[in-house]
Parts: C-alpha cells; sequence; structure tokens
C-alpha cells in the first residue's frame, strides 16, 4: 500500500503541496520541515515493508545516495522532459530493477539518502531491521569516506559510478576516458584543435575521471598543456551561465570548441552563448558529455557523448543478486563503453581547411 501525501500532510500538520516538495526533492521547503517530512515517510515505509511478508529469499535495497543533488537534478530533468511522472521511485529504471528483483524471488526497497538532511546510522539501523541482504548504491556523489558505515553491515554491496576497488566492493562505471578520448578526437578530425573542457564545481567521480583523461588525452595528441584549459563555472545552471558570461567577456583567445561536462553545463553555457548571439557551430562548437539524451536547446541539436546507464545499473542489481546466492571473492570493475550521438553542433573546419 502506498503512502499518499494528503494522509502525511494531514498528520504532520502541512500542506500537501510541501509533502509533495520535500518527497521530490524540490526547493521552498523549511529545512527542518523537509527532514520532518522525509523522517516520517521513512517510518512509515519501514512500518509496511515489516508488515508484509517478505518474499522467498528475502529483500535487497537499492540506494540513491545524494551529497549534492546534481545527479538527481539531472534525472528529474529527464523526468519532466519525457512526462514521466516525479519522483525516481517512479521511474523506468527503478520499475526495471524492482521487477528484476521479484523474478530472482526478492522484494526490492528503493531509498534515496540525503546527506545532509538524514542520518546514515539510522539507514544502517534500518537495513538490520528490514533484513536487507545486499545493497545496489547508485554512488556518484559519494567519497570515499562515505562507503565504511555500510561496511559494518557484513553483506555484499555493489556500487555504480564510483569505485571503492581498495575497499573490496564491486563496481560498474562508465568508461569516462575512452568517453573523453572519443569526444577529444571527434573535435579533432573535425579540424579543431583549441579545445575548452568546461566543468562543473562539484568533483563527483565521473567528472574527476573526465577531466584527468581530457588532460592526458590533449598531452597525447600534442594539443599542449591544457591545465589552463579546464574551466570550473558552477553547479547549477544560472551561476553556470553567471560564470561564462564572465569568461565570454574577457574572451575566448581563439578557441574554436567546448567539451560540455554535463547538462548542466550545457544549459548554463548555451544561455550565455545566447546571450551574446555567437552561432553554434559556426562561431564556436559543442560537445556535450553526459548520462541523459541530448536536450533540443532551442534547435540546437547538441552532438553528444552517452553512456548507456539503464543497462549498467540494471547489470549491477543483477550482480548484486548473484554475488548474494554464490559469494565470489573475485572484485569485479565492469566498465561500459560510451557512443558518439551526432548533432549539428560542431563545425567541420577540416572540410574547409583540406578543400
Amino acid at each position: 500500500m502506498r503512502i499518499k501525501a494528503k494522509e502525511i500532510a494531514s498528520e504532520l500538520g502541512v500542506s500537501a503541496a510541501t509533502v509533495s516538495l520535500a518527497l521530490n526533492d524540490r526547493p521552498g521547503v523549511n529545512p527542518e520541515t523537509r527532514k520532518r517530512i522525509l523522517s516520517y515517510m521513512h517510518q512509515k515505509e519501514q512500518e509496511l515493508w515489516l508488515e508484509s511478508p517478505p518474499s522467498s529469499k528475502g529483500r535487497i535495497m537499492v540506494l540513491s545516495y545524494i551529497k549534492n543533488g546534481t545527479i538527481m537534478e539531472h534525472m528529474e530533468r529527464l523526468q519532466m522532459e519525457n512526462r514521466i511522472p516525479q519522483g525516481t521511485k517512479n521511474s523506468p529504471l527503478i520499475r526495471k530493477m524492482a521487477a528484476f528483483s521479484r523474478g530472482k524471488g526478492y522484494e526490492m526497497v528503493y531509498q534515496k539518502f540525503h546527506e545532509d538532511t538524514q542520518d546514515v546510522d539510522y539507514l544502517i539501523q534500518e537495513c538490520r531491521d528490514l533484513a536487507i541482504q545486499g545493497i545496489y548504491i547508485m554512488a556518484a556523489e559519494m567519497h570515499h569516506s562515505d562507503i565504511y558505515p555500510f561496511q559494518q553491515l557484513k553483506i555484499p554491496i555493489v556500487t555504480g559510478d564510483n569505485l571503492f576497488y581498495e575497499e573490496g566492493i564491486d563496481s560498474y562505471l562508465i568508461d569516462n576516458r575512452e568517453g573523453i578520448a572519443r569526444g577529444v578526437g571527434y573535435l579533432v578530425d573535425k579540424g579543431h584543435s583549441h579545445i575548452v573542457y568546461l566543468a562543473e564545481t562539484i568533483d563527483i567521480f565521473n567528472f574527476q575521471e573526465r577531466r584527468e583523461a581530457f588532460l592526458s588525452e590533449m598531452a597525447r595528441r600534442e594539443l599542449g598543456d591544457a591545465r589552463n584549459r579546464i574551466w570550473k563555472l558552477g553547479s547549477q545552471i544560472e551561476g553556470i551561465y553567471t560564470s561564462m558570461k564572465q569568461r565570454l567577456n574577457a574572451g575566448i583567445r581563439g578557441t574554436t570548441a567546448f567539451v560540455l561536462e554535463s547538462s548542466i553545463v550545457s544549459l548554463g553555457v548555451y544561455k550565455a552563448l545566447k546571450e551574446r548571439q555567437l552561432q553554434i557551430p559556426r562561431d564556436i562548437s559543442l560537445l556535450g558529455f553526459d548520462a541523459l539524451p541530448p536536450y533540443n536547446i532551442l534547435g540546437t541539436d547538441l552532438t553528444l557523448i552517452k553512456g548507456t546507464h539503464t543497462k549498467r545499473h540494471l547489470a549491477g542489481v543483477q550482480h548484486l543478486i548473484r554475488h548474494i546466492e554464490d559469494e565470489n571473492e573475485e572484485i569485479l570493475k565492469i566498465y561500459y563503453r560510451t557512443r558518439l550521438q551526432e548533432g549539428n553542433s560542431v563545425f567541420d573546419k577540416a572540410r574547409y581547411i583540406y578543400q
């Protein structure tokens, strides 16, 4: 049985709209009120799970670990673009994970853990109370020390979008290095050599790998020292837009192409370019890197390096169940290759240079 927002609102003496904002991680809710709503929701869900008969083989947990909200913002934007009901719990990915788990005889419990408003010790105790047998963590925003409380449970743990190899944890990863090499190679083949990487100010695992790969690839192709070609702009669209305007005002000094670290960077940068009336791709070329489908930015079909996130996370849950049923001491690091989806945002300079 699903807990309704109206029931929570009535119990806590707040509006249903406030409950909806809190549950969907939207702004406009007092932090204390948000924490109270989320704590109440978790308590009620735990009560329902404890009352319901477990599947024949028990329960597993899929956990979204939210430190700064960047990844969740990306997912929610994708949901709005595709008219998917709000709340990651309703996403096709989560439904596929739950269906697969049921088919294997396990009940899947899905949780979003907000580091700034929730207590990790409470979550660990909840895992014990629910007799969770294994956890798959969407761990893109986690730091290394964040994994240690979960290891106290002494159950199989598999992570997606982060690497905890030294901790003995299996990982399912996007091949960021291969993706950046593919993207830079594509730009070079189109005649671009002065390439700048536009980054967020958040240092999550995938972003750090992409930045390191950009430096290595630029050096390998003898395109100069690229350390001053990584511009950290911000972590929200408006902040990125403001920072990019300042960069444009100072001049971009012959730069012909930008690599965009995420969809948030893409949106903020495009807003600044449009305001300056720069034409894409004639004045500046853009290459995006994100897990999400390309945004149709006012007529610009963004050329994009894409990863297979749904397939990768689903494979992580499949491996978790295999690990529960047949413990294997060998630690797995599974990398998924990217693919290039060509749009109309990269100018083919080589076509004119060599004709």
